[in-house]
């Protein structure tokens, strides 16, 4: 093999291989995943220190907000509840009972610090007189 088809076959290698990289960490930034508050509360203590989204509904009655912005309520997978605080943009669609993710840090203290809220959108097959009584599926 001459000299310079050795060159333009590494140059291939590396641009194949920078391309690689580059796609998986898309990929693994990309996906969507969450836990339940269950498969947060199992991972203690090795939670503590990662940023994680977890899933469950609004317990009814326990959102509070605070004259400083900031917004106290509990989530809940049916199982188990977890504490969320959270200070940012409110979704228009958050209120009891809603299907919200939380993207945070969970403390020692069980408080789940969140700093993005996302509640789910109801369905438009559900009724009307079911989501004023705040049951959400």
């Amino acid at each position: 093999m001459t000299r310079g088809r050795i060159k333009f076959i590494l140059a291939i290698g590396v641009i194949a291989l920078t391309l690689s990289y580059l796609v998986y960490g898309g990929v693994k930034e990309a996906k969507v995943y969450y836990l339940t508050v269950e498969e947060l509360k199992e991972r203690v203590p090795f939670v503590y220190k990662e940023k994680v989204r977890v899933s469950g509904k609004v317990v009814p009655g326990t959102i509070r907000k605070d004259i400083d912005g900031s917004l106290e309520f509990q989530i809940t997978d049916g199982k188990q509840t977890i504490d969320v605080q959270y200070r940012g943009i409110i979704p228009d669609v958050f209120r009891d009972g809603v299907e919200a993710i939380v993207e945070g840090l969970y403390t020692p203290e069980n408080v789940f610090n969140a700093n993005v809220l996302l509640a789910k959108c109801p369905t438009k097959y559900e009724s009307a007189d079911s989501l004023k009584k705040g049951e959400n599926t």
